[in-house]
C-alpha cells in the first residue's frame, strides 16, 4: 500500500493570511519607526521590532525605499477612507476636517509628507490610484463646502492640495515638526485662509 503524502500543516489560504499579517505588522512598525527616528533605521531593526525575521521584510520590501513608499501609500489610502467617511456625513465643513488630518499625518510621518509634497517621490507616478483617490475626496468635499458657503468660491482643488503641501514647509520653518500642538495651530491658521472673509 503506497505511503500517504505528508499532511501540510498550513493551507495556501492560511499561508497567504499569515503573509498578509506579517506584511501589515511590518508596515505598522515601519510607520512608527520612520515617524520617530526617520529613514536612518535599518531594515533588520524594523524586522526585529515587528517580531519577524529579516528575510520576511526583504521578501515583501526588497529595499528601504520600497518600504518607505509602501508606508506612504498605506497612510494615503487611510486618508482616502477618511475622506469617504466624511463625504457620507452632512457636515458642510468636512473639508477642513480632512485637510487638518492630512496636515497632521504629514507632520507626524515623513513618508506621508514626502507623498503629499512629492519630495522623495511623486505619488502621482508611484501610486496613481491612491493619489487620484485622495484628490477626488478633497474635490468632493470642496464642492460641498463651496455650495454651503463655508469655503471661498475662487479656490480650486489643485490650489488646496498645494496649500497642504506648503503647510509642511511652514511647520518646518517654525520649528514645529516635533510639536503636534504647534503644528495643528499653524494648520488652523493656514486653513483659515480658505474660508470666506465673513467667516474668518
Amino acid at each position: 500500500m503506497p505511503a500517504e503524502p505528508p499532511v501540510d500543516p498550513m493551507t495556501d489560504r492560511e499561508l497567504r493570511a499569515d503573509a498578509r499579517r506579517n506584511r501589515e505588522q511590518v508596515l505598522a512598525t515601519a510607520q512608527r519607526l520612520f515617524a520617530a527616528q526617520g529613514l536612518g533605521i535599518p531594515l533588520d531593526e524594523i524586522a526585529r521590532r515587528a517580531g519577524v525575521g529579516p528575510g520576511t521584510v526583504h521578501r515583501h520590501f526588497p529595499t528601504k525605499q520600497a518600504l518607505y513608499l509602501a508606508v506612504a501609500i498605506d497612510q494615503i489610502r487611510r486618508l482616502v477612507d477618511e475622506g469617504e467617511a466624511l463625504a457620507a456625513t452632512d457636515d458642510p465643513a468636512a473639508l477642513f476636517t480632512l485637510l487638518s488630518r492630512m496636515m497632521a499625518s504629514g507632520a507626524e510621518n515623513a513618508a506621508v509628507k514626502s507623498a503629499l509634497t512629492a519630495a522623495e517621490f511623486d505619488l502621482r507616478d508611484a501610486a496613481p490610484d491612491a493619489a487620484a483617490g485622495l484628490t477626488h475626496q478633497v474635490a468632493r468635499l470642496l464642492d460641498r463646502a463651496r455650495q454651503a458657503g463655508v469655503v471661498r468660491d475662487d479656490v480650486t482643488v489643485d490650489e488646496v492640495m498645494a496649500i497642504v503641501a506648503g503647510a509642511f514647509a511652514a511647520i518646518r520653518h517654525a520649528g514645529a515638526d516635533t510639536s503636534p500642538e504647534r503644528s495643528a495651530h499653524l494648520a488652523r491658521i493656514i486653513l483659515d485662509g480658505l474660508r470666506p472673509p465673513s467667516r474668518r
